[in-house]
Protein backbone atom coordinates (compact mmCIF):
# COMPACT_ATOMS: atom_id res chain seq x y z
CA UNK A 1 0.00 0.00 0.00
CA UNK A 2 2.92 2.34 0.87
CA UNK A 3 5.04 2.10 -2.10
CA UNK A 4 8.55 4.49 -0.84
CA UNK A 5 9.97 4.51 2.38
CA UNK A 6 9.09 8.17 2.70
CA UNK A 7 5.22 6.85 2.83
CA UNK A 8 5.89 3.96 4.84
CA UNK A 9 7.82 6.26 7.50
CA UNK A 10 4.92 8.75 7.46
CA UNK A 11 2.45 5.96 8.00
CA UNK A 12 4.51 4.78 10.64
CA UNK A 13 4.50 8.12 12.47
CA UNK A 14 0.82 7.48 12.73
CA UNK A 15 0.69 4.18 13.62
CA UNK A 16 2.79 4.91 16.78
CA UNK A 17 0.34 7.32 18.31
CA UNK A 18 -2.57 4.51 17.64
CA UNK A 19 -4.55 2.52 19.69
CA UNK A 20 -4.99 -0.46 16.86
CA UNK A 21 -4.15 -0.49 12.99
CA UNK A 22 -5.43 -2.53 10.10
CA UNK A 23 -4.41 -3.02 6.43
CA UNK A 24 -7.39 -3.45 3.45
CA UNK A 25 -10.69 -2.50 4.37
CA UNK A 26 -10.94 -0.71 1.10
CA UNK A 27 -14.65 1.08 0.39
CA UNK A 28 -15.60 -0.77 3.63
CA UNK A 29 -13.21 1.62 5.65
CA UNK A 30 -14.20 4.46 4.59
CA UNK A 31 -18.34 3.26 5.30
CA UNK A 32 -17.26 2.54 9.09
CA UNK A 33 -15.31 6.12 9.05
CA UNK A 34 -19.02 7.51 8.20
CA UNK A 35 -20.48 5.64 10.67
CA UNK A 36 -18.28 6.52 13.48
CA UNK A 37 -16.96 2.98 13.97
CA UNK A 38 -12.89 3.74 13.51
CA UNK A 39 -11.21 7.26 13.56
CA UNK A 40 -8.85 7.58 10.57
CA UNK A 41 -8.09 6.01 6.85
CA UNK A 42 -4.69 6.55 5.43
CA UNK A 43 -4.28 5.50 2.01
CA UNK A 44 -1.66 6.17 -0.43
CA UNK A 45 -1.86 5.63 -4.79
CA UNK A 46 -5.54 5.75 -4.67
CA UNK A 47 -7.48 6.10 -7.94
CA UNK A 48 -9.64 9.03 -8.45
CA UNK A 49 -12.28 6.42 -8.96
CA UNK A 50 -11.72 4.81 -5.45
CA UNK A 51 -12.30 8.15 -3.59
CA UNK A 52 -14.63 10.50 -5.63
CA UNK A 53 -17.68 8.34 -3.73
CA UNK A 54 -16.41 8.33 -0.61
CA UNK A 55 -15.68 11.79 -0.06
CA UNK A 56 -19.52 12.86 0.13
CA UNK A 57 -20.10 10.26 2.85
CA UNK A 58 -17.58 11.13 4.81
CA UNK A 59 -18.46 14.95 4.82
CA UNK A 60 -22.26 14.17 5.09
CA UNK A 61 -21.03 12.62 8.42
CA UNK A 62 -19.02 15.70 9.80
CA UNK A 63 -15.62 13.66 8.88
CA UNK A 64 -12.73 15.58 6.15
CA UNK A 65 -11.15 14.17 3.14
CA UNK A 66 -8.08 15.29 2.25
CA UNK A 67 -4.56 14.47 0.23
CA UNK A 68 -2.18 14.31 2.96
CA UNK A 69 -0.75 17.86 2.39
CA UNK A 70 -4.46 18.79 2.82
CA UNK A 71 -5.52 19.02 -0.89
CA UNK A 72 -8.19 18.19 -2.54
CA UNK A 73 -8.58 14.12 -2.72
CA UNK A 74 -11.06 14.51 -5.79
CA UNK A 75 -8.06 12.91 -7.96
CA UNK A 76 -6.83 10.21 -5.71
CA UNK A 77 -3.34 9.79 -4.65
CA UNK A 78 -2.14 9.97 -1.07
CA UNK A 79 -5.59 10.66 0.97
CA UNK A 80 -6.25 10.73 4.68
CA UNK A 81 -9.95 10.85 5.90
CA UNK A 82 -10.81 11.16 9.49
CA UNK A 83 -14.55 11.91 11.04
CA UNK A 84 -13.51 14.40 13.42
CA UNK A 85 -11.82 17.93 11.39
CA UNK A 86 -9.52 18.37 14.60
CA UNK A 87 -8.12 14.41 14.09
CA UNK A 88 -7.67 15.00 10.90
CA UNK A 89 -5.61 17.97 11.45
CA UNK A 90 -3.44 16.41 13.89
CA UNK A 91 -3.04 13.55 11.64
CA UNK A 92 -1.81 16.24 8.89
CA UNK A 93 0.74 17.36 11.12
CA UNK A 94 2.05 13.90 11.94
CA UNK A 95 2.20 13.50 8.05
CA UNK A 96 4.34 16.87 7.25
CA UNK A 97 7.25 15.23 9.82
CA UNK A 98 9.36 16.51 12.18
Amino acid sequence: MFRNAFEWERFLAVRHRARMTRFGGDCMAYCLLAMGQIDVVIESSLESYDIRPMIPLIEAAGGRVTTWDGGRADNGGRIVAAGDPRLHDEVLRILDGP
